[in-house]
């Protein structure tokens, strides 16, 4: 009897049904071609993974399932059939005592990497692994059951100096080869899935043809053209300079380097241009652009697509939740969902959470993040509480997966090992060994700490400048000084109260055209604008927080050199920011400016790195991820859920809610008539017309009657709620609403 891996919908003739073999042999192929290129010591691994992923399928209940049912791809995510268990009980019964290694992966590669115990549940690897399943033995999986596990693991010893527990980082490497295995078998079995299944859409993944060659040409063509054209400028001087570091670094082998260039030093393209030399000298498969903010891969995806435009479509992919909708083709979408593109520009969350993910879909690209440049921006940004799997993270990439990652800031580099910071970086290579100088040369701004300010003292100070930007710590206040201000056309507010279409109308049509006029502008804003806005004041003034965060500030301040200094205040405000990590952040950058009148001097901020960071030993593993993964790498007992849902960059608890504001008012309108779910594009629009609040103020607003839900997806039905300046104002949801603020 013939035994079948997939069917075709809706199809009886078995004759194109896709036999088990042919399929085991596809994803055996592109599982050990994966992970070969990450190290030849795991290819075995990779071929015995494929071969054995569906040997589930064999059953006879399963095979009648296919028969009645269609394709069942993802069946074991219904519940119907349980295909996958078979595979892991198989490697664990194996006289080999690696047979855990890939019984996470095997157990699995539909639903995702389980924990291995599971006390209240049946999920948990330990319950899978005495679960009765279908039987699938029988003479055709002989072959199958012949199979031994590799003798040894490419699971590289902790390194004799280190002062951390070497137990948790044997523990932790082995993680991570699991990892990286899983994420192997599952775009393998994703992509030969789809060949079978849809062979169009496996055809729209070809990638482009431009090699690192061409791209790193190109991009020299490119900054070429811009130099020939710039006038002669002690700015252009410095960041000439600063590409030539990077070229000359671009030769050394691969590993750790710092780029340390302050803003303006252009940091942007030069950290490209290293990344593609050095990809191209030694064989490396492309760039990962990690990044804090959505606003600033907006702007450096879209200077990479100009540079990149003449070699087609594929070669820059921008991921994040935050894409432009009108950016989106169908060869990005499908790259989005393994990053098989040479340049990938995201966000620093969405990398480093894929890298302690669990879940299929997060995990199926890790394996295309080995053996790239890894250029992460703004890395002093990285949670103090999430310090310690993070840096073990970055070391395991050089140590384990061939990248070579690039800690890129315009301050100081805050993660290299020191004495009291055993979990710090070893081995950084600075491309510039000369930073603390280009800090003096590439100066714009003066920093003064005026102290405590009052809101009525600061508003009179604000109303005082033509043009200045004030940055505080939250919205209510950042409200209430904008109330504060005269009424004038030349008063603007920003903050996570408005959506970021709305945000960007008023930067883009109001704020930068007043800017660049020298008309009157005067701005309070949350910290969103640190992001990486490109916005230019004559005047900053930012309330109490981290001398990193100040140094962001400033570089909204003076930033195109228009004034010969620009002039930055830094002031203590009325309200303490809220507990916990910006609180902690500003006291610390409030006991810098005790101590050091230049704020932004290289030992100002080694100096708050080391209060902030280096300092803070009981916030390291905050999270307990460490525990989660366990000291016995013997045992190999790992919570990967558990891992997963404690290693979180962004509060889990925030709820999406789309507000009607200008175009958003339509796109609604189109969620709440459809009779069905929305489409990708739907929700890429509506997410542009989105703002994130708390489980207790969706209920606020749904008591006021403001909420309604279309097949999940919140919408605010009242749009006097929605103010033009201030965004969304919780405080008028008294369920009063105004005659002709229905929406139809």
């Amino acid at each position: 009897m013939s035994r079948y891996a997939h069917s075709l919908p809706c199809n009886p003739d078995r004759d194109l049904w896709e036999p088990i073999e042919n399929h085991e042999q596809a994803v055996a192929a592109l599982s050990e071609g994966f992970l070969k290129r990450i190290d030849s010591g795991l290819a075995a691994w990779g071929d015995l993974l494929g071969r054995w992923h569906d040997v589930g399928k064999y059953s006879d209940e399963f095979q009648n399932y296919l028969a009645c049912a269609g394709d069942v791809h993802g069946s074991e995510v219904s519940g119907k059939v349980d295909h996958s268990t078979a595979g892991a009980q198989l490697a664990i019964g194996s006289p080999s005592p690696f047979g855990k290694l890939i019984a996470y992966a095997l157990a699995g590669h539909h639903t995702g990497l389980p924990d291995w115990d599971v006390a209240t549940g049946r999920s948990g690897l330990k319950q899978r692994l005495e679960k009765q399943v279908p039987r699938w033995q029988s003479e055709a999986t002989k072959h199958l059951e012949s199979l031994r596990l590799p003798a040894t693991i490419p699971v590289r010893p902790p390194e004799a100096y280190e002062t951390y527990c070497r137990h948790r980082i044997a523990s932790f490497r082995i993680c991570c080869v699991i990892r990286m295995m899983f994420s192997a078998l599952v775009d393998a079995d994703f992509l030969a899935t789809e060949a079978f299944m849809s062979p169009e859409q496996s055809g729209n993944r070809q990638s482009g043809s431009a090699s690192m060659d061409d791209l790193a040409e190109t991009l020299d063509g490119y900054l070429n053209r811009l130099r020939s054209g710039a006038k002669p400028s002690p700015v252009n001087q410095i960041r000439d300079q600063v590409s030539e570091a990077c070229i000359d670094a671009a030769e050394l082998v691969p590993g750790l380097f710092s780029l340390n260039v302050p803003t303006g030093g252009g940091k942007t393209l030069s950290s490209l241009q290293f990344a593609l030399r050095h990809s191209v000298r030694h064989g490396l498969d492309g760039v990962i652009v990690g990044i804090p903010f959505t606003s600033i891969i907006e702007q450096n995806a879209k200077v990479y697509r100009g540079v990149f435009e003449s070699l087609g479509e594929g070669v820059v992919l921008e991921h994040h939740s935050n894409t432009d909708p009108e950016q989106e083709t169908t060869q990005s979408r499908l790259q989005s969902e393994n990053w098989d593109a040479p340049v990938v520009i995201t966000t620093n969350n969405q990398l480093f959470e894929s890298l302690f993910a669990c879940r299929t879909s997060r995990c199926r690209k890790l394996h295309r993040i080995a053996r790239r440049v890894i250029i992460l921006d703004e890395v002093q940004s990285l949670p103090v509480e999430l310090l310690t799997p993070t840096l073990l993270a970055i070391r395991e990439l050089v140590e384990s997966f061939g990248c070579t990652v690039v800690l890129c800031t315009a301050t100081q580099p805050a993660l290299q090992w020191k004495g009291d910071f055993a979990i710090g970086l070893r081995g950084i290579r600075d491309i510039i060994p000369t930073s603390a100088k280009l800090h003096d040369r590439l100066r714009r701004t003066t920093v003064r700490a005026i102290g405590k300010l009052n809101d009525e003292d600061l508003i009179a100070r604000i109303e005082a400048e033509n043009q200045t930007l004030c940055i505080v710590n939250t919205r209510p206040h950042a409200s209430k000084l904008f109330a504060a201000l005269d009424e004038s056309e030349a008063n603007f507010h920003l903050s996570t109260r408005m959506c970021a279409a709305h945000r960007l109308d008023v930067l883009n049509s109001q704020i930068r055209p007043r800017l660049d006029n020298g008309t009157p502008c005067r701005v309070i804003s949350t910290q969103l604008i640190e992001a990486g806005v490109d916005v230019d004041f004559p005047v900053v003034f930012r309330d109490a927080c981290g001398i990193d965060s100040l140094t962001q500030a400033a570089g909204r301040c003076n930033r195109e050199g228009r004034a010969a200094i620009g002039n930055v205040y830094y002031f203590q405000g009325e309200r303490r920011p809220p507990p916990g990590t910006l609180r902690m952040s500003a006291d610390h950058g409030l006991e810098i400016a005790r101590h050091y009148d230049d704020l932004l001097s290289p030992e100002a901020i080694e100096a708050y790195f080391r209060m902030h960071y280096w300092q803070q030993k009981d916030r390291w593993d905050f999270r307990q991820v460490m525990d989660a993964i366990g000291r016995d790498p013997s045992r190999m007992e790992f919570q990967f859920r558990q891992i997963a849902d404690r290693y979180r960059f962004i509060d889990e608890e925030a709820e999406t809610l789309y507000v009607p504001w200008e175009k958003g008012k339509q796109l609604i309108r189109s969620l709440s008539e459809s009779d069905y779910p929305p489409d990708r594009k739907l929700r890429r629009h509506l997410q542009r017309y989105s703002i994130n609040l708390r489980r207790h103020e969706l209920v606020q607003l749904d008591a006021a009657g403001a909420l309604l839900s279309f097949h999940g997806y919140h919408t605010l039905t009242q749009r006097h709620l929605y103010d033009d300046k201030l965004g969304l104002m919780l405080l008028k949801a008294d369920g009063i609403v105004p005659p002709e603020d229905y929406m139809c």
